[in-house]
């Protein structure tokens, strides 16, 4: 198994911009080792909610940025429709077949390590994570895996209360 890279110290008065940097790393390290290791994976994507690329798994930048506006779609439209109750729901995972590969949309959770990304005024950015396998890919394995990645991601994704040398609080 691969070394994870070190967490930046938030305590030592390191800048906001480095820690999220440094949020950023440790979530993109993460991303690449799930797409390499999880049997079947050939791609992942992790994007904002309103469908801007925010990491990937060395996927060619342009054909992420296409996939993470199609992603987003996908999740909105999973997001309005009515369920049984009548009420609109946000789904927890979406599931596509093709010919060709499967396509996995899932939830990751709100994040503050994107604090460049537009729009970002509340410091905070809705994540979706986006999942090519192919097409013999054990639906449950990548699904699981998924959901296992975006639990590693919870520690990356706020960022903590910086407390400077003296133990104010920043």
């Amino acid at each position: 198994m691969s070394t994870h890279p070190a967490m930046n110290n938030v305590t030592d008065g390191t800048p906001a911009s480095a820690t999220t940097s440094g949020q950023r790393d440790s979530m993109a390290w993460l991303l690449r080792q799930f797409a390499s290791e999880t049997p079947g994976v050939t791609h992942a994507v992790l994007l904002s909610r309103d469908g801007l690329r925010l990491l990937d798994s060395d996927v060619d930048k342009d054909w992420a940025d296409e996939l993470s506006a199609a992603f987003s779609g996908v999740a909105s439209l999973a997001a309005n429709i009515t369920g049984p109750s009548h009420k609109k729901r946000p789904a927890r995972q979406v599931i596509i077949e093709r010919d060709d590969c499967l396509l996995f949309v899932q939830s990751a959770g709100r994040s503050a390590a994107f604090d460049t990304h537009p729009g970002n005024e509340r410091g905070e950015v809705d994540t979706i994570l986006a999942v090519i396998a192919t097409r013999d890919a054990d639906v449950g394995t990548v699904g699981f895996e998924m959901g296992r990645l975006v639990q590693k991601f919870a520690p990356y994704m706020l960022i903590p209360v910086r407390v400077g040398t003296g133990g104010e609080v920043r």
